[in-house]
């Protein structure tokens, strides 16, 4: 299965905190993230297609810490399905990564279950010209694309942005590394109307969260070739403007998975500079 988490550059934002680390959209103030902890249960929402389960339940294990040149992302995914005949599957998979701070560099590593895909390795490098992309696992592969492509964080940061503008739509090319590491996607974000007051998901239960600014937001992933008709893949979520994301809805297309934020929680701050 497919881990589906809508940035790997989750975060909640404190003015004051040293271990700020700020990414600067053109024409914005800067999106802050700090480092923290968050935990997601994943239920069953919707099963209707011929492979969809009988029962999913699973959990979301997110961990982001900023090192003053970058970002420090680990995602741990494990999902439990339940077929109506035979025995329950289990899909573990965990995902490392490294962006740096100017988006010139992006690394990963991901191990999953050998039907899956097994371990991937590999490294993207944002050159003045383009930007080249190499695998070194589970066999070597290059490939070179356009400059204008987007690693995650810098794909959230241009969704708060947006969203910061009162803007509907984002189109962008994003490289994740996901799937089989080959692949660039076309996707477009879908973005509602900003929301304050309580929250739904028991993590986001804190006064600070009633008080931010959040829009509900749907990313759809498509091939590089076409930006329309059905995606690969989607997923919603609420995106407050700090960065915490709420309501995960991850679909799958035979069936979709929610995810509650159950808690978060945030590491001693790193100080940077001299």
């Amino acid at each position: 299965m497919r881990p589906i988490f809508p940035t790997l550059a989750f975060a909640l934002f404190f003015a004051a905190s040293p271990a700020a680390a700020q990414i600067k959209p053109p024409s914005s103030q800067p999106v802050t993230l700090v480092s923290h902890r968050a935990l997601y249960d994943l239920r069953l929402a919707d099963a209707s297609g011929a492979k969809a389960p009988a029962a999913a339940s699973g959990k979301i294990a997110f961990d982001f810490s900023s090192d003053c040149g970058g970002y420090n992302q680990t995602l741990r995914q494990v999902v439990d399905l339940e077929p109506d005949e035979g025995e329950a599957h289990i899909s573990d998979t965990r995902t490392t990564t490294f962006e740096d701070a100017a988006g010139a560099d992006f690394s990963f590593s991901t191990a999953r279950p050998a039907g899956e895909g097994g371990e991937l390795d590999g490294h993207a490098e944002r050159g003045a010209k383009s930007v080249s992309i190499a695998l070194s696992r589970p066999e070597p592969f290059r490939l070179s694309t356009q400059t204008d492509l987007l690693f995650p964080t810098q794909h959230i940061a241009r969704i708060i942005e947006a969203a910061r503008r009162g803007e509907k739509v984002l189109v962008a090319r994003v490289y994740d590394g996901s799937d089989d590491g080959k692949r660039i996607y076309n996707v477009t974000t879908i973005i509602g109307k900003p929301r304050r007051g309580p929250d739904a998901d028991r993590g986001a239960q804190g006064p600070g969260f009633a008080k931010m600014t959040r829009w509900p937001v749907s990313v759809a992933y498509f091939p590089a070739d076409r930006r329309d008709g059905l995606p690969n893949y989607a997923l919603s979520f609420n995106l407050y403007e700090n960065g915490v994301s709420t309501g995960l809805k991850l679909d799958y297309g035979d069936f979709a998975l929610i995810g509650e934020l159950t808690r978060i929680e945030f590491p001693p701050a790193t100080k940077c500079g001299p």
